[in-house]
């Protein structure tokens, strides 16, 4: 014969039977699953898949050419040879060139003007002039390089046969023209793309946001439903609160792993996005980064009485993580106050710390201190969602006025 406390499940067993039933609860409510699974498989892939390009080529381009000599001609022939641009079409005015432009049949136009051979030939300072679309900075950067790029290689031969028809031979007149040579190597993104900059980190913006919405809609449903989530009885539920919070943790944990597997290594694998660091230590980095993430969206979750709040308050919380995470804006240009404010969220000190170890490949100690980080944020963030769990215990029992339990014979 043993007394109830003795058949009472031990710590051990409590994780378990809560690891599995928020596990049910999950795959139970379809809201909860499509946030935490079917979204990250279709962001990343579908990010990556319009990101796929890397960078932007053969963009429509118009030359208006005023001056029709052999230089303007020449210029316009390097222009088109730029893998940025592609010259389509010559219009005869500027104005017919903007309502090209205004139809988005061209998306630049580069005016040579009248006389621009014969100044060159006299030794004087030609001009031509770049219209791009500053609203859209990718294109606009991209016609800009190529326009800069097509200026210097046309400058330096210019000036090569000034020096040979100054009697110089064509290595000198090469050495002459530009007595410092340059060598640029771009690292860590040798394509300089823009998907290769972006996508590392948005992934681990998206697992992020995935995981506090999902953690929240299910928050907002149990708290809707008025149930209690402990099975011990009133008496006897403080030590319970622990396992609880270890069993919703590790069934989030388990789910968030499928993510990791899908959209870290395979997702960066399918894409060729730069990858210089060990599997190992990124699920080492990741594992703070999951588990403070986790015990945020279960301490943000007690807050909501009902899933549509919590969907409101987390979908309105995305794109602040997001700008907050030095992604779109460096994190050196923000206000101090800003960038302090922006540590609650886990993203924040994660995702310059995967950068460092996936692209530049970096060592483990040069992350250190944002993994002793993450590890504080998540015991600080855990021992917020301990006193309230705690504090709900202790408020139900004294609204109940729950007596202990006697120890009754179980056969």
């Amino acid at each position: 014969m043993k007394t109830e406390k003795e058949n009472s499940p031990r710590s051990l067993e409590l994780i378990a039977l809560h690891f599995i039933q928020e596990l049910r609860e999950v795959f139970a409510d379809k809201g909860a699953l499509l946030i935490l699974v079917g979204a990250m498989i279709m962001y990343p892939l579908i990010y990556s898949i319009g990101y796929s390009g890397e960078v932007l080529t053969e963009l429509s381009f118009g030359v208006v050419d005023l001056d029709q000599s052999s230089m303007s001609r020449q210029y316009t022939r390097m222009l088109d040879a730029t893998n940025e641009l592609d010259v389509s079409c010559n219009p005869s005015s500027l104005d017919e060139a903007e309502k090209l432009f205004m139809k988005d049949e061209i998306k630049g136009v580069l005016l040579i003007p009248k006389g621009f051979g014969t100044e060159i030939l006299n030794g004087k300072q030609a001009h031509v002039s770049v219209y791009a679309d500053g609203s859209y900075f990718l294109k606009y950067k991209a016609e800009i390089l190529a326009s800069n790029l097509v200026n210097s290689y046309f400058n330096a031969g210019v000036a090569v046969q000034r020096y040979m028809i100054e009697g110089k031979s064509f290595d000198q007149a090469v050495v002459a023209s530009s007595p410092i040579s340059t060598h640029t190597h771009i690292l860590y993104n040798p394509n300089a793309s823009y998907g290769s900059f972006v996508m590392p980190g948005i992934i681990l913006i998206i697992i992020q946001q995935t995981l506090l919405i999902g953690i929240g809609i299910l928050g907002g449903s149990f708290s809707a439903s008025k149930k209690t989530p402990f099975l011990l009885p009133e008496d006897r539920r403080g030590r319970e609160v622990l396992p609880y919070l270890l069993g919703k943790t590790g069934a989030y944990m388990l789910v968030s792993l499928f993510n990791v597997v899908l959209a870290v290594i395979l997702v960066h694998h399918w894409f060729n996005y730069p990858d210089k660091g060990s599997i190992l230590h990124i699920m080492m980095l990741l594992f703070p980064f999951l588990l403070a993430t986790i015990f945020l969206g279960i301490a943000l979750s007690t807050l909501f009485k009902h899933r549509e709040s919590s969907i409101v308050f987390m979908v309105f919380l995305s794109p602040i993580a997001l700008f907050l995470s030095g992604i779109s804006w460096p994190v050196s240009a923000m206000p101090e106050w800003l960038v302090v404010l922006s540590k609650i969220f886990p993203g924040t000190t994660a995702i310059p710390a995967y950068l460092r170890l996936r692209t530049m490949g970096v060592e483990m100690s040069g992350i250190r201190n944002d993994m002793i980080a993450l590890y504080i944020q998540a015991t600080i963030y855990a021992v917020f969602t301990l006193v309230y769990f705690y504090l709900h215990v202790y408020a139900d029992k004294v609204k109940n006025g729950s007596k202990p339990a006697s120890d009754s014979i179980q056969t």
